[in-house]
């Protein structure tokens, strides 16, 4: 995958990309909380299997995580709005092939926040994505977002080290219409996968989200957790067969 920097006056989004000769779509990731373009390295042999299937790849880190410029501190659902709307430009600019958005966790409520309102996107994946945001970090940091809702700067700890968050994290997400954002959708096909086992994320945004969606396919893997660590091929697998799927005149 070529390494490029997508950037404006305030950032750079340090960015892998690779579109083969035979690429019809560009699959663009955003990652999840904590997360990075990366994903563990598993991004490599994704995007190997998906050229294989008709697809380029772009995958970035937001500002404030991986090589992206930044304070993770400042993070905010807005930011990372801004900044997918930042590499869809982009797109528009420099490559002339249609969009299908696909968001992990809080990447996945990023593509709702970021991509929905964009005609270059024909398509979204959304895997184990919030979208009860209150009810999800108030369970996954509870005292943390006691002290984020007083105003108060919290320290954390996790797999990746310490790290900080300022308060309005929690502020932005008032500042968002989800299921606006989700009517916005309109006809353009959607294919939601979550956990049944999803320690993070609650399987009931899933559902949710597929009552309001009209061309959605809804994939509940019963034994997976939010990361998928023992099942993540199988969600790679499974993505790919429904873009296709979806697609299939691409390949007539």
């Amino acid at each position: 995958m070529e390494k490029i920097c997508i950037r404006n006056e305030e950032k750079e989004l340090r960015t892998y990309i690779n579109i083969p000769p035979s690429a019809t779509h560009l699959l663009i990731i955003c990652h999840g909380f904590r997360g990075s373009k990366e994903n563990g390295g598993r991004v490599f042999d994704f995007t190997s299997r998906l050229g294989y299937a008709g697809f380029g790849v772009l995958a970035f880190d937001f500002s404030g995580s991986g090589e992206s410029s930044g304070d993770f501190a400042d993070v905010t659902l807005s930011r990372q709005a801004e900044d997918l709307k930042l590499v869809l430009n982009y797109v528009k600019e420099n490559i002339s092939l249609p969009a299908v958005l696909l968001g992990r966790s809080f990447g996945g409520t990023t593509v709702l926040a970021g991509g929905t309102g964009e005609d270059i996107v024909k398509g979204f994946i959304l895997w184990s994505t919030p979208v009860f945001l209150h009810s999800t970090f108030s369970q996954i940091m509870p005292k943390e977002y006691k002290k984020l809702k007083a105003g108060v700067r919290v320290k954390l700890r996790d797999e990746g080290g310490s790290f900080e968050l300022n308060p309005y994290l929690v502020e932005d997400f008032d500042s968002h219409n989800i299921a606006e954002y989700i009517g916005n959708i309109g006809d353009r096909p959607v294919l939601i996968i979550h956990g049944g086992k999803d320690e993070i994320v609650s399987v009931k945004n899933a559902y949710y989200m597929a009552e309001k969606i009209p061309l959605c396919t809804l994939k509940i893997f019963p034994n997976a957790d939010h990361k998928f660590i023992y099942c993540y091929r199988e969600r790679e697998d499974y993505t790919i067969e429904w873009l296709k799927k979806k697609f299939e005149a691409l390949w007539e």
